[in-house]
């Protein structure tokens, strides 16, 4: 392996790309490792960092190989975190350490994917609700959607307050626990509006000169576009339009919620936590957005988006939605293999948030722990 720029985020030649960093670094020998072997070392000549052939590697510091592509494919099938420990021979712990690595990387992959795109097709809003660590804790999963393409654009997490009808003991004990956690009553409003800030990066109105979105009739999405400074001078002029229709329609391919609707079939088919009346749920929210995060990757770049016999096209929903199939495949080379850097991606607000694991669960004390490395 070549050094293709230095590791040091304070290194003048952190940014470096292609054939750049040449001329910047020396091979400095090698060190034993009981996992690979020995490992190569270098040195950069403009900062005096050291550096290995793992600083570049997606195990770097892992004392255990495990098999990435077995990982993603069992989280986006419906397996849970124990059951791929039990098949792998590793801990649970471990499979989540893999996991936030896959995580970050899908992260990149996605947002490098999605600066290539430019809107073509109308996009389509909801929902998706299920709880975090119990269902005192509900939780609404925002997901926007393209509707010719049903490509998942973006996903954000809202902690909401426990609603619908309750039994005398249910009531106390919220209220019990609302003395220590109590969700903010604007928390789909923030989280909304979070969503819709890489729709103005993704749009070029003079390509596309009317962008419709479609939602269910929630109060709080008027309120989260009016947040969004481009979305409301476009809606205003006419070229940003909001329709509604109510969530109580018939969820066939003739409702215009259609494709954000199939995605939450998706999602209760293939990711565990969210399958109905189960012991598997998600007990940390930041753990449950990188497990999200790899499904995101499996059906935007990997999953056809028909897979019905007579359907002779194998495009996935990515292709479907503009993005070139061979800027897909370059990041596939990539995506179990190397590291990424945070300080080299540029990342959505709501995605930074997942990266970093900022998202809180409820009753938890502290954050959750992020690597030194993840930081850079």
């Amino acid at each position: 392996m070549i050094p293709i720029f230095c590791p040091n985020p304070h290194c003048s030649h952190h940014y470096d790309h292609g054939g750049m960093y040449r001329g910047y670094w020396k091979h400095v020998g090698f060190y034993p490792t009981l996992v690979v072997g020995p490992v190569r070392r270098f040195a950069c000549t403009a900062c005096g960092r050291g550096f290995s052939e793992r600083t570049f590697s997606i195990d770097y510091y892992a004392k255990r190989t495990l098999d990435f592509r077995e990982i993603h494919r069992a989280i986006s099938q419906s397996e849970s975190r124990s059951s791929i420990a039990r098949h792998l021979g590793c801990s649970s712990d471990s499979v989540q350490n893999r996991i936030d690595r896959l995580a970050r990387n899908s992260l990149a992959l996605h947002e490098r994917l999605l600066a290539s795109i430019r809107l073509s097709e109308p996009l389509v809003a909801d929902g998706f609700e299920s709880f975090d660590r119990s269902q005192f804790f509900p939780n609404q999963i925002n997901l926007l959607v393209g509707k010719q393409s049903q490509f998942l654009y973006g996903v954000t997490h809202a902690t909401i307050r426990r609603k619908g009808s309750m039994t005398a003991a249910q009531k106390r004990t919220r209220a019990r626990i609302e003395t220590r956690f109590r969700p903010p009553s604007n928390a789909i409003e923030h989280s909304f509006s979070r969503l819709l800030e890489i729709v103005p990066s993704m749009w070029a109105p003079a390509t596309m000169q009317r962008l419709t979105l479609w939602t269910d009739e929630h109060q709080a999405y008027p309120r989260s576009i009016e947040r969004i400074p481009t979305l409301k001078l476009a809606r205003l002029a006419g070229a940003f339009v909001h329709r509604t229709v109510s969530s109580k329609g018939a969820r066939t391919v003739a409702n215009p919620l259609f494709a954000v609707n199939y995605y939450d079939r998706e999602l209760r088919k293939d990711i565990a936590a969210f399958r109905r009346e189960s012991t598997c749920f998600t007990r940390n929210v930041a753990n449950g957005l990188a497990r999200f995060t790899l499904h995101l990757v499996y059906h935007n770049y990997q999953k056809p988006q028909r897979v019905k016999a007579y359907q002779t096209s194998r495009k996935v929903h990515a292709e479907v939605a503009g993005i070139d199939a061979e800027n897909i495949f370059e990041c596939f080379t990539w995506l179990y293999r190397m590291r990424v850097f945070l300080t080299k991606e540029h990342l959505s607000d709501a995605n930074k948030m997942i990266w970093l694991k900022e998202s809180i669960t409820p009753l938890k004390k502290g954050r959750d722990y992020l690597p030194q490395y993840a930081w850079a």
